[in-house]
């Protein structure tokens, strides 16, 4: 919700929602289709795993990946059995290859699902839904009366994106705003699907998934441009283009 905070908002479940990020980086150095791959969660970015991830075509038109450790010489044996994708409607479907019957995972377009059968955390299986994460450019203006009367400072070139990511405004001088800015990506009212720039007036390293903006913009989840202005703080943010 937008706003759990507040207790008509709240929705009991037995398992807390867990904000997870997965990064992607080549790893030239490694092989052609060598990635680097970490999984971190929370605000102060806490590293859950980290790995490099090898991409190969099978003789039989199948793609494997095999998991190996995150540094050092690539090993003769990998961390854990590989999985084989299968393309099938449009989409790749994931198992393991001692189980030819049960897929756990389904990579369509930019999303990735662990199906209820495949990830297990404490002993329960958590389905997990991995979402490509859109990057924007924006700005935010807010007054510097602290240097100079009757002013407004413009901090533009900033960088965002629509899971969960924060900016905070940096003065010249090198002290901070009090505001940060967030944008991402919601479910309203239990329905509707939305992308969200809120405002809060508190700074990123005291915020959690569920702070209360004071203030906030929605806009479609494909919206490429999307802004807000209360006055006191404005901001605006425009998608980068891959074209």
């Amino acid at each position: 919700m937008e706003n759990t905070e507040t207790p008509s908002h709240r929705v009991w479940v037995e398992h807390p929602h867990r904000h997870i990020h997965a990064v992607f980086e080549r790893d030239i150095g490694a092989g052609h289709w060598v990635w680097q791959v970490s999984y971190y969660e929370g605000r102060q970015r806490q590293r859950i795993a980290r790995y490099r991830l090898r991409l190969t075509e099978r003789h039989d038109g199948q793609l494997q990946s095999d998991f190996f450790p995150a540094t050092g010489d690539m090993p003769d044996s990998a961390l854990s059995p590989p999985i084989i994708w299968t393309f099938s409607d449009g989409y790749f479907l994931g198992r393991y290859p001692e189980d030819s019957s049960d897929f756990y995972f389904l990579l369509k377009k930019d999303t990735i699902l662990l199906l209820d059968n495949n990830l297990s955390l404490n002993h329960q299986a958590e389905p997990y839904r991995l979402l490509k994460c859109r990057f924007f450019r924006g700005w935010i203006q807010y007054p510097m009366e602290h240097l100079q009367k009757d002013s407004v400072y413009f901090y533009s070139g900033l960088l965002l994106h629509d899971q969960g990511g924060t900016a905070r405004l940096r003065f010249p001088d090198g002290t901070l705003g009090e505001y940060t800015v967030e944008l991402t990506q919601l479910i309203h009212s239990h329905r509707t699907p939305i992308m969200k720039l809120a405002i809060y007036d508190k700074p990123e390293e005291h915020l959690h998934w569920n702070s209360r903006a004071i203030a906030y913009a929605w806009a479609d989840p494909q919206a490429r441009r999307i802004g807000i202005n209360i006055r006191k703080i404005a901001s605006g943010w425009t998608l980068i283009s891959n074209e």
